[in-house]
């Protein structure tokens, strides 16, 4: 499955975004912002996408046939409820492609496949992915202390969740 929006396109992972994505995942600019030390070979890259086409509800976020990051949902169909989580390598940000891709999945996760909530997890010490969440309309319902031991250290995260009435009222005028 593949969905688009005026200036990107979300896909499936492939084999052959190996090199491109292990060029952002290797920046260490990135590592503050995410669950993973700076990649040092591109096999671990690889090892990533292989890991992200087993999971339903994850893609690869193209802007102009490049792959720019990451972006998913992990998926629970039991209780109609998707936990987002995106990463865009440092030559994206800023750019506005983060809120399009989240329009365009949260507008099929709402619409299609009819999930009842979307939740996301921003570090404590990450305002820029904060504001990005709450641009968005998404709540702030509490802090996660402890939440994820990354490389050695717990670390807090925020909490924050949005309703599909919600998102009818605060989506961003995106069209596609």
């Amino acid at each position: 499955m593949e969905l688009c929006g005026p200036r990107i396109r979300l896909r499936p992972p492939r084999p052959e975004d190996t090199l491109a994505l292990f060029t952002l995942m290797s920046d260490p600019e990135l590592a503050p912002f995410v669950y993973w030390e700076p990649h040092q070979d591109p096999h671990q890259t690889y090892q990533y996408l292989e890991h992200l086409q087993t999971k339903e509800g994850f893609f690869v976020i193209e802007a102009g046939e490049q792959p720019a990051g990451v972006i998913g949902l992990h998926l629970d169909w039991a209780n109609k409820l998707g936990e987002t989580e995106t990463w865009l390598g440092q030559p994206y940000w800023g750019k506005g492609l983060n809120t399009e891709a989240k329009v365009v999945l949260f507008d099929y996760a709402f619409g299609p496949w009819d999930l009842r909530r979307i939740q996301a997890i921003a570090h404590v010490h990450n305002p820029r992915s904060q504001r990005a969440l709450e641009k968005l309309g998404f709540q702030r319902e509490g802090l996660l202390r402890r939440w994820r031991w990354i490389r050695g250290e717990p670390w807090d995260f925020y909490m924050y969740s949005l309703l599909p009435e919600e998102w009818l009222s605060s989506r961003p005028p995106i069209f596609y």
